[in-house]
């Protein structure tokens, strides 16, 4: 995720405004590392994903409703899969399914492709994912703007305080780019 030092996730809804080359650079490099990348259905709708440009890498596509457009390039290249519940209507592209009325995002994640699975966001899908105590590292962006903090932030609470770790901190060109893995206790 990126976000601004005041808390700011977006600019009139999208977060690319608040991105530059080293961040793009940045989120390139974690999808070339990633088996999957697990995006919300709003942030595809918003930030208007198409197909990965990395060779067989697929895109899950987190959603309830299913209400997506399935002729658009994300899934019509088949790099698209919807993420959603048992109770889903029956779909025309590659789905997993896990949970009868909410998804069940720990039974999503034993479906998707083993390996590094990249979350994209938004606040919803990572929420839930905190709640599911499904995330093992974070990687934050911090862009050198300042936006005036008006709601959201990169996890809509309220869930429960889980601790993390910097492992890892950069600057390029006045982005900020961290690290932060769980910390387990044995």
């Amino acid at each position: 995720m990126i976000s601004t030092p005041d808390g700011v996730i977006d600019v009139n809804g999208r977060s690319r405004p608040l991105g530059g080359p080293a961040d793009q650079a940045r989120l390139l490099a974690l999808r070339g590392a990633a088996a999957v990348v697990l995006v919300g259905a709003g942030t595809a709708r918003t930030e208007n994903y198409g197909p990965p440009s990395k060779p067989g890498l697929r895109i899950a596509v987190v959603t309830k409703t299913c209400a997506l457009d399935f002729s658009s390039p994300l899934f019509s290249s088949g790099a698209g899969l919807v993420a959603t519940t048992m109770s889903a209507p029956a779909l025309s592209v590659d789905s997993v399914r896990a949970g009868e009325t909410d998804v069940d995002m720990a039974g999503i994640i034993a479906q998707l492709p083993h390996g590094v699975v990249h979350v994209e966001g938004g606040p919803m899908l990572n929420s839930a994912l905190f709640d599911a105590d499904c995330v093992d590292a974070i990687n934050l962006t911090m862009s050198p703007s300042i936006g005036g903090f008006r709601g959201q932030s990169i996890s809509q609470a309220p869930h429960a305080i889980r601790h993390f770790t910097c492992v890892s901190l950069t600057t390029d060109s006045s982005f900020v780019f961290a690290r932060y893995e769980k910390v387990t206790t044995a």
